[in-house]
Parts: structure tokens; C-alpha cells; sequence
């Protein structure tokens, strides 16, 4: 059974990631505006809360993609075993130097889609904004699929909404789109289903923005300072059609038919 957590073990938690977020910006590490205020660390510990809701009961996870590695460290904090994933380079630099400090157990690749994995070796395979960005879909899914477990759970998060409204302004006024595939729930459930995958819980989330990549870095910060009002008020929003529709990405957790 996952323990309860108090607020000051949460505080601790959420504390180590700033600092070493801090420490890389201060290193000139680019890329982490994602997580370079509370409301953007908090959003991704919602994230992990999510996926340890599932009643997974802990098990062995892959975090595909795992960036920066603060869903790694995250799950790991609630009870997974949780092996790192990436194909970034190995090399010491600020951008792994929180993966080497917090000891994850990270795998690092070259293939960008064949994985050094064995058949049926993990029970949990996670996608926190790596499935949009990968080039072949397809053989992607395809390993996905080979080394999950039968009955095993796929949880895919940061989809980008072929809705939101924020993704409508950064193509058309910021002209700052990264994604060059968006996605609805349907859209999502259709192209798991073709790999074996029956989903299991769909959702909208981030109806509100938390990076204000655009805005002044004061003014980011401001907005970015108080993550439970922030995050409160979006919970509620992302329940409430036709608002829910227009979020930022889809969601959702899938299991591995036989």
C-alpha cells in the first residue's frame, strides 16, 4: 500500500528538484523552463500522483524518455522500481547532473527506436511528452508494446490537443509551435488500439498554461509562484465540457492486450 505523504515530505521532495534546477540554469542548461517555477514542478508531481493512483501497486516502470528525470525521480519516490530511459548523451553535463546525483538507474540508448530491453520486462512503460516527438511513431509503439508485460499499463501524458487553445496561439500569434502532430482523446485511443492497447482512463489536462515561455522571466515567476490555486482551479476546469475540450494535451492510460 503506497504511504501517505505529509506536506513536509512533499515540501523536501519538490525542494531538491528547484535546487537542482537552479544549479543547471546556472550552468547555462537550456530547455527547463518547464521547470524552472513551483507552479511547473508541481504540475509534473500532479502527474506522478496520477500515475501512482492508478493502483499499480508499484512494479518494475520505464520512464521512456525521460528527459531532465523528474518523473524518475518522482515515481521512484512513490514506490516504483523505475529504470531512466534516454538517448541523450551519457556525457556528465547539467542536463543529467539531477539523474547522477539522485542515483536513478538510467539506460542510455542510441537506437531512437529499438530498446535495449528484453520481451514483457516492465510492468508500467510511461510517456511524459516523448510520443509527439518521436520520428517513427509506429516502431516506436511497436517496442512499446514488445517489452510491456500482457496486462501491463502504457500511461501516455503531455499529448498535445489538436484543440487547445493554447496550441492556437503559439502556431498563430507566437509562431512557436514545437509540435508537428496534435492528437485528440479519439485520435489517441484509435492509434493505441492498432498496437494492442485498450484504454482504460482518458483525460484533458493543462487547460491552464504553466510555462509563460513567452512572457518576461519576472513576470513567469510571479505567475508561476503559487502552484495550488493555480493547479485547484485547472482541475476543475479540465472536468467541465466544452472548457475541458480546448486544453493544452490528452491523457490517458492504456493496457497491453495479450
Amino acid at each position: 500500500m503506497r504511504k501517505k505523504r505529509s506536506s513536509r515530505a512533499e515540501s523536501e521532495e519538490m525542494a531538491a528538484l528547484a535546487r537542482a534546477v537552479e544549479r543547471s540554469l546556472a550552468e547555462g542548461c537550456a530547455g527547463l523552463n518547464h521547470l524552472s517555477t513551483p507552479l511547473g514542478r508541481a504540475n509534473y508531481q500532479c502527474k506522478a500522483d496520477i500515475v501512482s493512483d492508478l493502483k499499480l501497486d508499484g512494479g518494475r516502470l520505464l520512464d521512456w524518455g525521460c528527459g531532465y528525470g523528474q518523473m524518475s525521480y518522482l515515481l521512484r519516490n512513490r514506490g516504483f522500481n523505475v529504470v531512466s530511459y534516454t538517448i541523450e548523451s551519457e556525457y556528465p553535463s547539467p542536463w543529467n547532473s539531477f539523474l547522477r546525483e539522485h542515483a536513478l538507474d538510467v539506460v542510455y540508448g542510441e537506437d531512437p527506436v529499438r530498446l535495449p530491453f528484453e520481451d514483457e520486462s516492465f510492468d508500467v512503460v510511461l510517456s511524459c511528452g516523448v510520443l509527439e516527438y518521436v520520428e517513427d511513431e509506429s516502431g516506436s509503439l511497436t517496442e512499446i508494446r514488445r517489452i510491456l508485460r500482457p496486462g501491463g499499463l502504457f500511461v501516455v501524458m503531455m499529448l498535445p490537443n489538436e484543440w487547445s487553445y493554447a496550441e492556437f496561439i503559439a502556431r498563430n500569434i507566437f509562431k512557436a509551435s514545437a509540435h508537428d502532430r496534435l492528437y485528440s482523446i479519439k485520435m489517441m485511443c484509435l492509434l493505441l488500439a492498432r498496437f494492442g492497447f485498450r484504454a482504460i482512463r482518458t483525460w484533458y489536462s493543462n487547460t491552464l498554461p504553466k510555462n509563460f515561455t513567452p512572457l518576461p522571466e519576472r513576470l513567469r515567476q510571479l505567475l508561476g509562484a503559487h502552484p495550488r490555486l493555480w493547479l485547484g482551479t485547472e482541475a476543475l476546469l479540465s472536468r467541465i465540457p466544452p472548457v475541458s475540450w480546448l486544453s493544452g494535451v490528452v491523457e490517458g492510460a492504456f493496457v497491453r492486450l495479450p
